[in-house]
């Protein structure tokens, strides 16, 4: 599973219900969420490379619900990228993500997590190259 990562994800506490129709339900804590996806801790099943039917619920913004698929899983968690939500539940995602970056957290969580690193690639992954330049002084 290849993935590139295009959001910032923020760390969120909610419970995850994943399910493949009627057949199958994975219940799991939601680690960290952003505009792409989830990601999940302790699912209670391996998830397979179907699309599932998410729901999560926060105490901050209760229901919200997308379709996604497993981009990557390891032992513990599964990052799950979002394929198709409504415009009432993004904007919840957009919320959560807001009200963490006001907070003093954020600074710490951009610098323990590299997220400036994320940022800072191309669609093939190769690191870009930022620079500031300032130009000459204005007269006023």
């Amino acid at each position: 599973m290849q993935y590139q990562r295009l959001h910032i994800r923020v760390p969120a506490n909610g419970e995850a219900i994943v399910k493949v129709g009627d057949q199958v339900t994975v219940a799991a804590s939601v680690i960290n969420i952003s505009a792409g996806g989830i990601c999940i801790a302790a699912p209670s099943h391996v998830l397979k490379d179907n699309e599932y039917y998410i729901e999560i619920l926060t105490k901050e913004e209760g229901k919200i619900q997308f379709s996604g698929f497993p981009v990557y899983q390891t032992a513990t968690s599964v990052g799950i990228k979002i394929s198709a939500i409504n415009k009432e539940d993004l904007m919840a995602i957009y919320r959560l993500v807001e009200v963490f970056q006001l907070t003093e957290e954020f600074i710490k969580h951009i610098d323990e997590h590299d997220i400036l690193k994320d940022w800072l690639v191309d669609e093939a992954g190769n690191d870009l190259s930022v620079t500031f330049d300032t130009g000459p002084k204005k007269d006023n």
